[in-house]
């Protein structure tokens, strides 16, 4: 497996472990990103927790394909460039790690093409 692809999944294993456990756990400090415990941010928690398990188990499996990585990381692409032009206070920290992650997983899309 490529060495940026591993990055990219480590990445999301790094950023999305802790903001998983925080969710789950209800914590408060919580609320201030990602508003208060709604239906929409457990569906969001759903959705981090699917890219944190793909990702676990494509780090594990060392055979797995290019198009996984395709699928997994375009889907984050995707989503966390909407997600910059969707939300209006630029000033939340999920704005910013998404920025990021969309600029890391662009680039390894980039230099694996399919």
């Amino acid at each position: 497996m490529n060495m940026l692809i591993i990055l990219s999944y480590i990445a999301n294993v790094l950023i999305l472990t802790p903001i998983c456990i925080l969710l789950l756990m209800r914590n408060n400090r919580m609320n201030e990103v990602y508003g208060i415990d709604t239906t929409a941010r457990q569906i969001l928690l759903c959705m981090y927790l699917t890219i944190l398990i793909l990702s676990v188990y494509c780090l594990l499996k060392a055979d797995t394909t290019l198009l996984i990585a395709w699928i997994i990381l375009g889907f984050q692409v995707i989503y966390k460039s909407l997600s910059l032009i969707i939300i209006r206070d630029k000033k939340v920290p999920v704005y910013w790690f998404n920025f990021g992650v969309a600029i890391l997983h662009s680039i390894t899309l980039f230099m694996n093409p399919l």
